[in-house]
């Protein structure tokens, strides 16, 4: 047996070398160096955002040869939601709480851990604990490691040492604002946005520019107008101001966050970036009499030296399903029509595809790569949706749950796409699941079938899609729904990791799976590639994360995925052992004897449905082996003290807010949750 190279140690031991040279990245170095594929320097490798490595050591012909290099526990108990960034022989991540790591690239060593502390500000506001744990990344530029907070800080951290270096302030949490995504990075800049948009605070969201040396703020770009005509003082937001009605903006801002990844160019100067809808789903409820509500689920592209606007593409204009289009962008040149394009594609996440003109907006194909009841087509003569009273659940009969497709959190989320730009083809982790509500919009979010009129259904799938024939070349099936980013590369290959905890290599232009791995842990990471002396690696994050986890652990891992947080490098000469699942049943501890009637506990799993599920999971189920408790397995202790902690506060510094309910309602819940622990105690 070949020793595994498994390090969980922290190391400050740091060569001169690297101190002289880590992180340096500039415009300039990305242009040169990209094609190379030696680095990986950015989230989506290079400029364009592909995903997509020029490296081909690997190929459909050898990557069943493909072994472990090395793997490396990692100090993130929530997973991780993050693609790696390498940069000369170090890999920069982050996970939960904005924990930022960087790693030896040869034998995966952690050289440095810096900690921002956001669980100090959970004694003030514990509410930012769900919100903590789904950071997505980091940015490198010049010698510079940036990392943003759900306490809405940008950190600029040294590379070579992980020393603090400053920090902006760049949201307000008593503002409703929250960050869980990376800052990106490019001429001279590094971009922030922000979340908000379901707070219910009255905010409306924004795009900033930070100088990268001292943090110096450069211009802020507002998404939507604000009620008050002064401050609308762009021909931007003038022309945004035009497109609401009623007070909406007056009584609960218009929203339209950017909440994730946006695509910088430096060759025609423009930051691209998406943005998400409003807290007021309902779209006669937030524009009485009309109007478009821009910026809402829309494209836009600024000007990246001044923050001044350029184009906008709104993808739905009468948005009450919370489609936002905040997914990865990528620039691709391609032939549409016998003409050479110059486009922009995302596939948001209302279930079409499409391409657009770089430097116009201008629609050039769309096409549906999810299975979607909400519009029939995209116009391509006004951009518009042909929409379908099928996805319409407001108009269903009262007491009637209605599905629509996709649904609320989308049929692709901030899992990164990837593009193979030899081939043409982008590559999406699709969710291909509805919800299911009444007429109100109140239901379930995420409902996942196995068959659909009939007809056998995967709920999960890795879809090809052609964006010059708007059609899918080729799909792979998964069991459940929540898998991992992408990455294609010149090797002919697609790589992915699954909810079910395998890595696995496709054929980028025929689907057909060429080797796959057990890592006993869920991915929804993306995995990225370098070379170190001539060898090429594949590395991937695994642990499920991201923020939906918590609610939908089941549909995010199984069983046999809930291994801990660890990052995995692969090499054809890779020759190490993959670290041994746990697997292990977990007993449950003493506690009291249920004794509630089926009225109390009926009551309990709506309150707990209404209260709970967010954090804690749907029906009870948490996330395995984080930092949020599975309450089923809540010991004597726990239920003692259950009231002080539900609704006195008690745990607050630890994320866990007091909850609006009564010692009435709290007693209800506990006897819900303890009716669940019941159910296991009688299988065990």
């Amino acid at each position: 047996m070949h020793a595994l190279k498994l390090f969980t140690g922290i190391s400050i031991l740091i060569f001169a070398s690297t101190v002289i040279a880590a992180g340096k990245v500039t415009d300039e170095r990305i242009l040169a160096e990209s094609a190379l594929g030696e680095n990986w320097f950015l989230k989506g490798g290079n400029f364009r955002g592909e995903h997509y490595s020029p490296l081909s050591q690997i190929n459909e012909g050898n990557v069943a040869e493909l072994g472990l290099a090395w793997a490396s526990d990692l100090p993130l108990l929530d997973g991780i939601a993050t693609t790696p960034i390498v940069i000369d022989g170090v890999i920069y991540i982050s996970g939960a709480y904005s924990i930022v790591l960087a790693i030896d690239a040869s034998n995966g060593k952690i050289i440095w851990t810096y900690d921002p502390k956001v669980s100090d500000a959970f004694a003030e506001k514990p509410e930012l604990s769900w919100m903590s744990r789904a950071s997505r990344g980091v940015g490198v530029f010049d010698g510079h490691v940036f990392a943003t907070t759900a306490d809405c800080r940008l950190i600029s951290i040294n590379a070579a040492t992980g020393v603090h270096e400053w920090t902006k302030q760049t949201c307000d949490n008593d503002q409703g604002y929250s960050i869980s995504d990376s800052p990106y990075v490019g001429g001279g800049m590094v971009f922030v946005g922000n979340a908000g948009s379901e707070s219910y605070e009255n905010n409306r969201g924004y795009i900033s520019a930070y100088d990268t040396d001292n943090g110096d703020l450069v211009w802020r770009f507002y998404i939507v107008p604000s009620h008050d005509p002064a401050e609308n003082d762009t021909p931007a937001l003038k022309m945004a101001a035009k497109t609401w009605t009623g007070d909406v903006l007056e009584k609960h801002g218009g929203g339209g966050n950017s909440w994730n990844e946006m695509t910088y160019d430096p060759i025609s100067n423009q930051l691209f970036f998406g943005t998400s809808g409003s807290h007021l789903y309902a779209y006669e409820d937030r524009s009485p009499d009309g109007g478009d509500n821009l910026f809402l689920s829309s494209i836009v592209a600024i000007n990246a030296k001044t923050g001044d606007y350029n184009w906008h593409y709104q993808t739905v204009d009468k948005d009450s399903w919370d489609f936002n289009a905040t997914m990865n962008i990528v620039l691709a040149d391609l032939s549409i029509d016998d003409k050479n394009r110059e486009t922009v594609l995302i596939a948001p996440k209302n279930g079409f595809h499409y391409a657009l003109d770089r430097h116009t907006g201008e629609l050039l194909t769309a096409g549906k790569f999810a299975k979607v009841n909400w519009a029939t087509h995209i116009n391509m003569e006004t951009g518009r949706p042909a929409y379908d009273p099928a996805g319409e659940y407001w108009n269903a009969d009262d007491g009637v749950m209605h599905a629509f497709w996709p649904n609320y959190w989308g049929s692709h989320s901030w899992n990164p796409m990837a593009f193979h730009p030899g081939l043409g083809l982008s590559y999406i982790p699709v969710v291909d699941v509805p919800s299911v509500v009444n007429n109100d919009g109140a239901g379930e979010d995420v409902v996942m079938f196995t068959e659909v009129d009939n007809v056998a259904h995967s709920p999960g799938k890795l879809v090809a899609f052609d964006p010059t024939t708007q059609s899918i070349r080729w799909s792979v099936d998964h069991k459940l729904p929540f898998n991992g980013g992408l990455m294609a590369t010149a090797g002919n290959l697609v790589f992915q990791g699954s909810a079910e905890g395998k890595f696995e290599a496709y054929a980028a232009d025929s689907g057909e799976r060429l080797w796959s791995v057990k890592t006993g842990t869920a991915i929804n990471a993306a995995p990225a590639a370098y070379s170190m002396d001539g060898e090429q690696f594949v590395v991937i994050p695994i642990g499920a994360g991201g923020g939906l986890q918590f609610r939908y652990p089941q549909m995010h891992s199984t069983n046999e995925s809930e291994g801990p947080t660890r990052l995995l490098a692969f090499s054809l000469n890779g020759v190490a052992d993959m670290p041994e699942p746990s697997g292990d049943a977990r007993p449950l501890p003493a506690q009291p004897t249920l004794i509630a009637s089926a009225e109390v506990i009926e009551s309990g799993r709506q309150l707990y449905g209404d209260n709970c599920t967010g954090c804690h999971g749907y029906q009870g189920v948490a996330r395995s082996g984080g930092t949020v408790p599975d309450l089923r397995y809540a010991d004597d202790e726990t239920h003692a003290t259950w009231h002080g902690i539900v609704v006195g506060g008690a745990r607050s510094t630890q994320g866990m807010p007091g909850m609006e309910l009564n010692v009435e309602e709290s007693e209800a819940v506990r006897n819900y949750v303890l009716s669940l622990s019941e159910e296991i105690r009688a299988k065990q």
